[in-house]
């Protein structure tokens, strides 16, 4: 089964996310109820949520948001992930990456002892195919000491378990990783933790 691609770009800032992000929205102030119906199997399930309602699918009345159009690759596969995100992430100390979300974040967190808890600081339009989330507070002090090797290697073990390698079935649906792939994606996240100063927390954009 085909599955689209997913981009995160890490990056630092303070709070200026909505000065530099058009046609994004702030959470709402207090939750509400929502129903939602699946897709796929038809169930309706309702839900608190605190993302703001987006009228005929978020862009009519906004301002234009940040365009997440592939571009064609020349050059590294590195530069190509860094050519294809919005001004306002490339302008901050960023990272660009593929495929890491809370899924293996939250394993990372827990290792350095920071609860993984990941907020939404603003929404962009359904349209934009595109998300910003927070990192859990603390994140950025701990990477910015952690012993790579140490926490390399406790990484790789943890996303090697069967929960992160096979679905509730029983079939294997991704690898387990090796100390020296977690040690790729470790390095330039302690690397950018390195570079914070003061007030600016850690970010996510993730677009499909």
């Amino acid at each position: 089964m085909h599955q689209l691609a997913i981009y995160t770009t890490f990056f630092l800032c303070t709070d200026e996310l909505l000065g530099g992000s058009p046609g994004w929205r702030p959470p709402l102030a207090s939750p509400s109820r929502r129903e939602f119906r699946n897709p796929f199997t038809g169930e309706v399930s309702v839900v608190e949520t605190v993302e703001p309602e987006w009228p005929d699918g978020g862009d009519e009345g906004d301002e234009p948001g940040p365009e997440y159009g592939a571009v064609e690759v020349q050059g590294s596969y590195e530069g190509y992930l860094g050519g294809r995100i919005p001004a306002f992430v490339r302008s901050r100390v960023h990272w660009a990456a593929k495929g890491l979300t809370e899924v293996e974040l939250g394993p990372l967190c827990e290792i350095v002892g920071v609860r993984p808890e990941f907020v939404s600081p603003i929404y962009g339009p359904p349209s934009s195919g595109a998300e910003v989330q927070q990192l859990p507070a603390g994140l950025l002090a701990k990477l910015a000491v952690v012993d790579l090797k140490t926490v390399a290697k406790q990484w790789a073990a943890a996303m090697s378990t069967p929960e992160h390698t096979h679905a509730v079935s029983g079939v294997q649906v991704s690898d387990a990783w090796s100390t020296l792939e977690a040690s790729a994606v470790l390095e330039p996240l302690v690397a950018l933790a390195r570079q914070a100063t003061a007030g600016q927390q850690l970010y996510v954009l993730v677009e499909t």
